[in-house]
C-alpha cells in the first residue's frame, strides 16, 4: 500500500484533551479509502530527519456518515498526539495509508457487549453506529473513564441511546465515583446477553481485567475481539509461551519463503532469525505494514505451509492463529517450508 496526501478539512474539540480530525478524501481515492466500522488509518509524520508512524481509529461510520474522521487524545510526552493538537490546522496535508484493521463486526445476530476505556472508545463508537444502522442486534456499551470530563462523544452517545432505547444500553463507569472497573462488575455486565460477541479497546490494565473476567465467565475466545494500539515494550521477546502456527510441509526449500502477494507468487530469500516482513521488504516487495510492533495488524497474512513463531501478537486470538493468521512483522519461520499469502 502507498501513502496518499489528504487535506485536513475540519477540527472538532471533543474534550479538553481530545480532538477529532476530518479528512478530505478526493473522489479519485474514495474507492481505495472505503472502510468498515472499527478500522483505522495509518499516518506518516516527518520527524527529526525521519518519519514516525501512528495509527488512529476512524470514529466516523461508513453506514451513517460520508466522512473520514479520526479522534486523537493527547498523551503526556506523546510526540505525534501532541503534534496533531498543537500543529495541525485546517488545510494542512497529511500522509495517510488506506484504511485497514480486523476489529470489525462479524456477520451474526448475537448481542454485542462492548467495553471502551478512555480513548479506546474511538473504534467502538463506529461499531455501535454500524450495528444500530445495519442490524437489530441488542447492544450494551460499558464506557470507563477517570471522570466525567474525560468522556469523549458524550452527547453523541447519549443521542444514540435515546434514539435506540429499545436495544442500545449505555453504561458509564467513572473511576472517581465508582472506583476502578473490577472483574465482578465485568461479570455483571455479561449477564443477560447470552452468546454475546465482546469487543474491547482501552488501556492495557483495563483490557487485561475485562478479558480475564470474560474468560472466567466462560466466554469463548472466538467471541472476544480485542483492539490494542499500544507500542510494545517487549522488543525481541523470548520464545517461551508464545503462540506457534504450524501446518504440513510446503514446496519451499531452506532459506527461501514462498510469498503470495498482489496476485503473484515470489520466492523470497530468508536468513534465519529474520522476520517474514523484513525478508519480503528486503526482496523489494511492497508488502503492507504500519507499526511493525505487533499491535496494529496491517502486516497480517495467512500461513499456507511451514511453522511460524510470533515474538509479539496483540491482534489474533488462539482460534485465528490455529486458522493460520500471522503478523509478518513478528513472524519468524522455524525451519524450512514457510509459505504465506497476503492476498487473503
Amino acid at each position: 500500500m502507498s501513502y496518499h496526501k489528504l487535506t485536513l478539512a475540519r477540527v472538532i474539540d471533543e474534550t479538553p484533551d481530545a480532538r477529532s480530525f476530518v479528512l478530505d478524501v478526493p473522489q479519485d481515492l474514495a474507492e481505495g479509502f472505503a472502510y468498515r466500522a472499527g478500522q483505522f488509518l495509518t499516518f506518516r509524520v516527518a520527524w527529526e530527519g525521519g518519519n514516525l508512524i501512528r495509527c488512529y481509529s476512524l470514529t466516523s461510520c461508513p453506514d451513517t456518515e460520508k466522512i473520514w474522521k479520526v479522534t486523537v487524545k493527547r498523551v503526556e510526552e506523546g510526540r505525534i498526539s501532541n503534534w496533531f493538537h498543537d500543529r495541525l490546522r485546517v488545510g494542512d496535508s497529511l500522509e495517510v495509508l488506506p484504511p485497514t484493521g480486523r476489529f470489525v463486526l462479524r456477520e451474526a445476530a448475537e448481542p454485542l457487549l462492548l467495553f471502551g476505556g478512555g480513548s479506546g472508545i474511538t473504534p467502538v463508537i463506529s461499531l455501535v453506529k454500524s450495528a444500530l444502522a445495519t442490524s437489530r442486534r441488542r447492544i450494551r456499551l460499558v464506557y470507563a473513564n477517570r471522570s466525567r470530563a474525560g468522556i469523549i462523544f458524550e452527547e453523541e452517545l447519549a443521542g444514540l441511546a435515546r434514539t435506540h432505547a429499545d436495544r442500545f444500553e449505555l453504561l458509564h463507569h467513572l473511576d472517581d465515583e465508582q472506583g476502578f472497573l473490577g472483574a465482578a462488575q465485568v461479570t455483571d455486565h455479561v449477564r443477560g446477553l447470552p452468546g454475546a460477541h465482546c469487543y474491547l479497546c482501552g488501556p492495557g490494565p483495563f483490557m487485561e481485567i475485562v478479558e480475564r473476567a470474560l474468560r472466567q465467565e466462560g466466554v469463548d475466545s472466538d467471541r472476544i475481539f480485542v483492539e490494542r494500539f499500544e507500542s510494545s515494550e517487549q522488543g525481541e521477546a523470548s520464545n517461551e509461551g508464545q503462540l506457534v502456527a504450524q501446518t504440513g510441509t510446503g514446496s519451499a526449500t531452506r532459506q527461501v519463503i514462498v510469498v503470495h502477494l498482489n496476485g503473484k507468487t515470489h520466492r523470497v530469500p530468508w536468513a534465519p532469525g529474520q522476520s517474514i516482513l523484513r525478508a519480503v521488504k528486503d526482496a523489494g516487495l511492497d508488502a503492507p505494514s504500519a507499526c511493525e510492533e505487533g499491535y496494529c495488524g496491517s502486516c497480517a497474512a495467512k500461513r499456507v505451509a511451514g511453522e511460524v513463531r510470533m515474538d509479539v501478537n496483540d491482534v489474533f486470538n488462539e482460534a485465528e492463529v490455529r486458522e493460520g493468521w500471522i503478523l509478518t512483522c513478528q513472524g519468524r519461520p522455524v525451519g524450512s517450508g514457510c509459505e504465506v499469502r497476503y492476498d487473503d
